[in-house]
């Protein structure tokens, strides 16, 4: 029998997130086994093995049981124990690999050539060229790259997924979250003040952050902003312009591997002043549809611009999306304009969740 192999587990009528299980290959079958329950023993000559994942990075296993279809997902740099215990089953999968290996390798070149072309022609332009990729990037390829994203997070802190902090950024997601959207909030235990959204619905918020603000309307402001960028496609559009010309012509063939190795870099994007303000702008709306007081982003930023000097490094969520007293104005003046109607206050225990910080920081 081989050695274990992690991968994971979707059977019919599972849920989306799967289950951990561990693979051996032993007397031509593959032996799936659960953390709990019997194990599966599967014929080799059931399985289909396919190549997965940005660059490949994956390969999907799937076979046909008597109670529906099953699906398992196991990185590639791990699949060598079963190479050698059924060499046959990975062949098919290599040799499309390498088939659409040498098909990219043309075709980009092919690309890369006309994209210039375009550029040098002034027929597109390089801002024509980011439009046209973002425009055309699914859905499936958003929520590919903020699972990127969020893997890459998982570096920078271990998250914080229970007691009064993470309950208060779970109470403000709902508040925020609109009918028929799928927004997941994480709180990740970090010395950094930043927040930060990702396609695919993936929003991120620190635990400095939290400690920084004086309420759960200001982290809702940040969390609303953020989520802006993302509605507006801003993030997409400044991972695809940081990608380099081979990155986009790839990404107009369909081929989005590059950026996805990319979406890890999204909490550092920098974004223009009139991508701030337009997302200020919807951050607001979002606020005030779900009657979420919209002074606490002015405050928030304002606090943050008057530590700023202070302070021995600059905030992460300042140095990407800057508090300038033109910014501060914009604010002031939107909401002059557009003052809050039935405000309902959420219900989170400020002091409890600072409370609870400072004994997760011990």
């Amino acid at each position: 029998m081989s050695t274990p192999v992690a991968a994971r587990h979707y059977p019919p009528g599972g849920d989306a997130h799967g289950r951990a299980v561990t693979l051996k290959a032993a007397a031509g079958q593959l032996v799936v086994a659960p953390v709990e329950g019997a194990a599966l023993h599967v014929p080799a000559a059931r399985l289909q093995a396919s190549p997965r994942g940005f660059n490949h990075s994956q390969w999907a296993l799937a076979w046909a049981g008597a109670d529906g279809d099953h699906l398992l997902i196991v990185d590639d740099a791990a699949v060598g124990p079963l190479r050698n215990g059924l060499p046959g089953l990975f062949a098919t999968g290599d040799q499309a690999r390498q088939r659409a290996g040498l098909h990219r390798v043309f075709a980009y070149g092919v690309l890369i050539l006309a994209c210039l072309a375009l550029v040098v022609g002034g027929v597109w332009g390089f801002d024509g060229l980011v439009d046209r990729v973002v425009a055309h990037i699914p859905a499936s390829v958003e929520a590919q790259i903020g699972e990127a994203v969020l893997a890459r997070t998982r570096q920078d802190g271990p998250f914080i997924e229970t007691g009064p902090a993470a309950e208060a950024v779970q109470a403000i997601g709902r508040r925020l979250t609109r009918p028929g959207e799928t927004l997941q909030f994480h709180l990740v235990q970090s010395p950094q003040v930043n927040a930060f959204a990702a396609p695919g619905g993936v929003v991120v918020v620190y635990s400095a952050l939290l400690r920084q603000a004086g309420s759960a309307d200001e982290v809702a402001g940040v969390l609303a902003h953020e989520i802006a960028h993302v509605e507006l496609r801003h993030s997409l559009r400044q991972l695809v312009r940081s990608a380099g010309l081979q990155v986009i012509a790839a990404a107009l063939f369909g081929d989005y591997a590059g950026l996805g190795q990319l979406g890890a870099q999204l909490g550092a994007l920098k974004f223009s002043r009139d991508a701030e303000r337009e997302a200020d702008a919807r951050g607001l709306q979002r606020l005030a549809d779900a009657h979420i007081d919209p002074q606490g982003l002015l405050r928030f930023f304002e606090t943050l611009a008057d530590t700023e000097g202070m302070a021995a490094t600059m905030p992460a969520v300042l140095s990407t999306h800057p508090a300038t007293a033109e910014r501060i104005d914009a604010l002031k003046r939107v909401l002059a304009a557009h003052p809050a109607e039935a405000v309902t206050p959420l219900a989170v225990s400020w002091p409890a969740v600072h409370a609870a910080l400072d004994k997760t920081a011990r």
